[in-house]
């Protein structure tokens, strides 16, 4: 039996580096690529959820950015910060009563350093989907778009 989970368990640890080095390759495919979008992808992403301010970086790089558009740029990087001041306000309030105002600011500071990297994370996460897909086709303006009749 001792056999039998120790293949089962070299197959995890098989399929986990397979993993890992496809990302590996797809993270090296895309810094070759678009190197100014990687750079504020790892910074956002990474930086975030290590050292938060070090997001504030990542975003200063990513806003000169051509391949991500306004929406993009405002999901990408306005999303984390609307994520954490919701975010806190909502679960500060549903917390409970608290007896001092002290211990509601720690604890508001404790959720919104857990939402800001959460949000440093998923936005980096959605910058990186949006620089697979490539850049949006503008928009048709209204007077050259087919007329129904």
């Amino acid at each position: 039996m001792a056999a039998a989970g120790s293949a089962g368990g070299s197959g995890r640890l098989a399929g986990a580096r397979a993993g890992l080095g496809s990302i590996a390759r797809a993270t090296a495919t895309l810094a070759g690529s678009h190197p100014l979008e990687a750079c504020a992808i790892v910074l956002l992403g990474l930086g975030g959820l290590v050292y938060p301010p070090v997001w504030l970086v990542g975003a200063l790089i990513a806003l000169p950015s051509r391949d991500w558009d306004f929406r993009d740029k405002w999901v990408g990087l306005g999303g984390p910060v609307l994520l954490m001041i919701v975010g806190t306000g909502l679960l500060v309030v549903h917390a409970g009563h608290r007896d001092s105002v002290h211990l509601y600011v720690r604890e508001a500071w404790m959720i919104a350093d857990y939402l800001i990297r959460a949000g440093a994370v998923l936005g980096a996460a959605y910058l990186t989907w949006r620089t697979q897909r490539g850049p949006r086709e503008p928009p048709v303006p209204p007077w050259n778009r087919p007329h129904r009749i």
